[in-house]
């Protein structure tokens, strides 16, 4: 698939796999409405691209990921915050609905929509010397990207509490130890790492990653007894895939050898 000339992106596919960068480092790699905008184009796109399997997120640098919104275009649109919001929250969306697996590269400082960012994805390979931290409380404000949602689910309310209230950073290893981040690995070593990962990924069957996926975002908003009905369906649908036959003899051999 040919890929549009981004002005804050720099995107790049090597093979199954869509690499997107953050090419902001001038401005932290901060989101501001052309980035937001042009990030949501590109994950529309994935979705629709017969030829990617995965997506890496990662930013420009080596010392931040992502520094969340940027905070001079935001503070021009005084009292019209929400419409402000508005690319963010459909971003946001397309990112817990893409169906296909997402991978993020943390290079660096994950700050506030930055750090929010990484609830949304599959997998989050962080470098040694990343740091995640939410510092809208202490600017008058509340996060704004899901994180009063996302963090009590993983590090429960007490702890979320604490690190939306004190603005705490939270180093690579201690993000892992609150499974926020999947693998930290040296700072070298992390795109061709997070790159071995999404290439894994995109070699799983796509029907069963996509209601995977989707059996997982459902579980966080409904009891357990409508999950498990969920996901007996979807497994229904699963089973039902034409691709599966093709990866069940992958690992068991042909259906004549199996049934001998």
């Amino acid at each position: 698939m040919q890929w549009p000339a981004y002005e804050r992106l720099e995107v790049s596919q090597l093979e199954t796999v869509l690499l997107v960068r953050i090419n902001r480092p001038e401005a932290a790699n901060a989101l501001d409405r052309l980035a937001l905008t042009e990030l949501r184009d590109v994950v529309v796109r994935a979705a629709d691209a017969e030829d990617v399997r995965a997506l890496v997120l990662t930013g420009a640098g080596e010392k931040v990921f992502c520094a969340g919104a940027d905070l001079k275009e935001r503070r021009s649109w005084k009292g019209r915050e929400y419409e402000a919001r508005r690319p963010l929250v459909e971003l946001w969306r397309q990112l817990e609905r893409f169906s296909k697996p997402l991978v993020m590269a943390v290079n660096g400082h994950a700050a506030g929509g930055g750090f929010e960012l990484v609830f949304l994805a599959d997998a989050v390979i962080a470098s040694e010397h990343a740091q995640f931290w939410l510092p809208e409380v202490q600017w008058g404000g509340i996060p704004g990207g899901w994180a009063t949602q996302f963090l009590p689910r993983l590090v429960g309310p007490v702890r979320a509490r604490w690190l939306i209230l004190s603005g705490e950073r939270l180093s690579a290893q201690e993000a892992r130890a609150c499974h926020i981040v999947t693998e930290v690995v040296p700072k070298e070593q992390l795109l061709q790492r997070a790159l071995t990962i999404a290439r894994l990924l995109a070699e799983q069957p796509p029907t069963a990653v996509a209601l995977a996926k989707e059996a997982v975002r459902q579980a966080l908003s409904m009891p357990l007894s409508a999950g498990v009905d969920l996901e007996d369906r979807l497994l229904q649908v699963a089973t039902m895939a034409p691709e599966r036959e093709a990866y069940l003899a992958k690992f068991f051999g042909p259906r004549e050898e199996r049934i001998s």
